[in-house]
Formats: structure tokens, sequence, C-alpha cells
């Protein structure tokens, strides 16, 4: 029971998870000056490219195992959930900004474990 592998809730879980703690760094680390020339990670285009790929590579891999495999609705709720907070957060202004978008990200992160849980997991009973 890997977590670990190339299939899309571990590729889905880690651009989220990474997005989230991107959201919540980077205003950070800009005012620092650390990363001043770097303002181009807050560009809208890439900001809603992310969003674009975090939104098709969720649907993607929750909706085919619902369809295929547990029909369970909880990750469908928390992708719902993160869609909803990374589509809202753009447009919001000032710091509740990134808060939604992390807290959006990390909905859609948790979406993704809990699809790869219900997808792997099996309880075997015995006879």
């Amino acid at each position: 029971m890997r977590f670990i592998s190339w299939n899309l809730d571990f590729l889905g879980f880690s651009a989220s998870f990474l997005c989230a703690i991107h959201c919540l760094s980077l205003p950070f680390l800009l005012s620092l000056g650390i990363l001043g020339g770097a303002s181009w990670l807050e560009a809208p285009a890439i900001e809603w490219g992310l969003i674009v790929v975090a939104i098709i590579v969720a649907s993607w891999a929750i909706g085919k195992n619902y369809f295929e495999t547990h029909r369970q609705v909880h990750p469908l709720l928390w992708a719902i959930l993160g869609f909803i907070l990374l589509l809202s957060s753009r447009f919001i202004e000032g710091e509740f900004e990134h808060l939604a978008t992390a807290i959006g990200g990390f909905a859609i992160a948790f979406a993704h474990y809990e699809n790869w849980k219900l997808s792997t997991c099996r309880v075997v009973t015995s006879q």
C-alpha cells in the first residue's frame, strides 16, 4: 500500500500541496526580498494556469475512481470545496486571497489522499 507512485492521485496531491505551500509562503518571501526578482510567480496567467491544471487532474482522478472503484462522495466534496475556494480566491483582495487559495489547495490535496485510500485499500474478510 504505497502512496508514492506515478498515479494521478499522487501527482494531484503533490501539486495541490505544493500550491498551498506556495500560496502561504510566497507573499512572505517576496516581502522579505528573498524572491524580489521573481514577481512573475504571482502573474495572473500562471495562477489561472495552475488552477485549471489542478481542476483537470483532480476531476479526472477523483471522478474516474468514483465511477469505477469506490462510489464514495467525500473525496468529491473535498475537491469541490477546494475548487470553490481556489476560484473565489481570484476575486478576493488582500491577505484573504492567499489564505483561501492555500486552504483550497490543501482541500484538493486531501481529496486526492482520500481518493487514493478508497481506491487502493481493500478490506479482506476471511471466511
